[in-house]
């Protein structure tokens, strides 16, 4: 995810989120990202006539797991800063019982440790400052909450 994102920064990029889920949270396997998107700095789109696919293609490879959700980026430059919340389009996207991942990549000011937040993974990676927001949508579907993330490879806490 966060190589597809710096791969295209300012444009967006978006994917596909494999795993599986329980009753209390989701584990994700692998990013799957979109190749064929149009993207811009404030939106990317799917081309749908690929999707159908990309599914099949996964379902296949998975194994076992399923998609459980998508990611996007969100790409911030000058003044203006990327935040791993999501927009009001974004949540309109975001799918019942799905998870939705947000990176936001800001330009790097200073290195910084990969680290957990309350509901983030942040660090720097090359030039960027990188933080990951988690989201589903709220059980009465028209908004949305935060959810804890866990990388424990990338940050070394373990839960």
């Amino acid at each position: 995810m966060v190589s597809a994102a710096a791969e295209i920064y300012p444009e967006e990029t978006v994917g596909y989120l494999v795993g599986y889920s329980t009753k209390s949270k989701f584990i994700i396997e692998y990013a799957a990202v979109f190749q064929a998107i149009e993207s811009d700095q404030e939106f990317a789109w799917i081309d749908e006539n690929r999707t159908a696919r990309i599914n099949r293609i996964i379902n296949r490879f998975a194994e076992g797991m399923e998609i459980v959700g998508t990611f996007h980026s969100h790409a911030g430059k000058g003044s203006q800063k990327a935040v791993s919340l999501p927009s009001p389009a974004d949540v309109n996207h975001i799918l019942p019982d799905e998870v939705e991942l947000i990176v936001a990549l800001n330009p790097k000011r200073k290195e910084v440790a990969w680290n957990e937040g309350r509901y983030t993974i942040y660090g720097t990676v090359d030039k960027f400052h990188v933080e990951i927001g988690g989201f589903v949508r709220t059980s009465a579907g028209r908004g949305w909450k935060r959810v804890h993330i866990n990388c424990s490879g990338v940050t070394g806490v373990i839960p």
